[in-house]
């Protein structure tokens, strides 16, 4: 049947009150044409099996209930403009499984109050766009048809190029048309997720409150827009992070119309998101970590530091105990050695004694055996070679406290002895060195007046 037999057969007789009549129903019921007729409140009184058909639903499921294929704006029009009866009009239908369709729909009173005016329409809807939309135009406007199929393709095509998942939730009746692309993020099929219901579902539970809440409070408050992030739940199980920005249609006395918007996925972002945070985090454990075992080695380091410092003054105090080198008098050092002397110690001793031998500028140098346990050849040339070293200063080298054993010792040196002053005891020793150094000392100035220069004396090397 075509656009304009399904008009002539919308116009009834005046006379008939009621469309109820058998043999109309059946031939409305068995038409090749959608055919529904509402009440002014838009309740569904008639319906089809084309109308089934068309939309989805069966007439046990509409009857007696609101129209569930049409937006009530395109309904309230066949009341609000009765000059349009019987002129096909433009529409976008509804599916039940929320899939829009492009239908003509074609008016006509089907039954009057006692007043006359219009109680019952019955809309004869034929799939595709043939009419005009009340009050746009189109019918005056040559190739509007076209035009309106190319921009409906340039819409289609923009849906295949962006990312987001667009969608379009008729707040009236429930419905929600998506993109293709919101099918590549929760991974159901355009079935399931027809219905406004299906993405409460299917929200986190930790996010359903915060999402529906903020939708439901954007359009409470008159908001032209509602933004929400949040978890949605694939058919996989996994959930995708969605980021939802909507813009909020309303007529022109503010009421709700439909929500249509954008949802962005941003998983993997969020994903990256949080291995950054949590290296971040993990890098600031290691960098307090290394902080703590900085600490850590910087108090070792000074606890080192301070062991051997405390090592190095014990060592210093027992390098002075092992060559105390004390000055007696002005110019004269005393060296009293105890224990033995081996290659290292005597060394160490030896750098000791020249040491203080320039600081002091001294003029004798006693070098007391008295403590010495026992001598070799070996020990006793390294004493000899200490007395040489002092010599090499111009310091006269004195020895004290020799034992038999280390006068045998150096009576086998032979001639190496020679030239060396010894005394049997310190004492003796010190009163030697203590009167030649205060001799010297007071004969430096009159050698010096007769010569003209500086002057040194010594005492005679076997002096008693």
């Amino acid at each position: 049947m075509t656009t304009e037999q399904a008009a002539d057969l919308s116009v009834l007789h005046p006379d008939r009150s009621r469309w109820n009549d058998a043999r109309l129903a059946v031939m409305a019921d068995v038409a090749p044409v959608a055919m529904i007729v509402c009440d002014r409140e838009g309740v569904v009184r008639f319906w089809n099996r084309e109308a089934s058909r068309l939309f989805g639903w069966t007439e046990a499921e509409v009857l007696g209930r609101e129209l569930p294929c049409l937006r009530r704006g395109d309904v309230e029009v066949w009341w609000e403009r009765p000059g349009d009866e019987g002129t096909p009009l433009a529409a976008q239908g509804v599916r039940k499984d929320g899939s829009r369709v492009d239908v003509t729909v074609t008016p006509a009173v089907v039954e009057r109050d006692v007043s006359g005016a219009a109680a019952g329409v019955m809309a004869v809807i034929t799939e595709g766009r043939d009419g005009r939309r009340v009050g746009d135009g189109a019918a005056e406007q040559p190739g509007a048809s076209e035009a309106l199929r190319e921009s409906e393709e340039r819409f289609r095509l923009v849906t295949l190029a962006v990312q987001e998942a667009i969608y379009d939730y008729d707040v009236v009746t429930g419905a929600v048309w998506r993109s293709d692309s919101f099918e590549k993020i929760s991974g159901a099929p355009k079935e399931l997720y027809a219905d406004a219901s299906w993405w409460r579902e299917h929200i986190h539970p930790d996010d359903v409150n915060n999402a529906t809440e903020a939708l439901e409070a954007a359009m409470r408050s008159g908001a032209s827009t509602w933004t929400a992030e949040y978890r949605l739940r694939r058919s996989s199980g996994d959930y995708a992070v969605l980021i939802d920005h909507g813009v909020i249609v309303r007529d022109a006395s503010g009421a709700l119309l439909r929500v249509v918007g954008a949802a962005s996925d941003v998983t993997e972002q969020r994903r990256l998101e949080a291995q950054v945070q949590e290296s971040m985090i993990r890098l600031k454990a290691a960098a307090e970590e290394l902080e703590v075992q900085n600490q850590r080695l910087e108090s070792e380091i000074i606890e080192r530091m301070r062991s051997e410092e405390s090592l190095r003054a014990r060592n210093e105090a027992i390098r002075l105990m092992s060559a105390p080198v004390v000055q007696v008098w002005d110019h004269v050092l005393a060296l009293p050695l105890i224990g033995t002397i081996d290659d290292v110690r005597a060394s160490r001793i030896t750098e000791t004694l020249l040491d203080e031998v320039v600081r002091t500028q001294a003029r004798f140098s006693i070098m007391d055996l008295t403590g010495i346990e026992s001598v070799d050849l070996a020990t006793t040339k390294h004493l000899l070679d200490m007395m040489r070293a002092v010599k090499l200063l111009g310091t006269r080298g004195v020895v004290s406290g020799i034992s038999p054993q280390i006068a045998a010792t150096m009576t086998e040196l032979g001639a190496e002895t020679q030239g060396l002053v010894t005394f049997g005891t310190l004492k003796d020793a010190l009163r030697y060195a203590i009167h030649a150094a205060t001799r010297a000392a007071a004969a430096a100035p009159r050698a010096a007046a007769a010569i003209g220069a500086p002057g040194r004396a010594e005492g005679p090397p076997n002096w008693r």
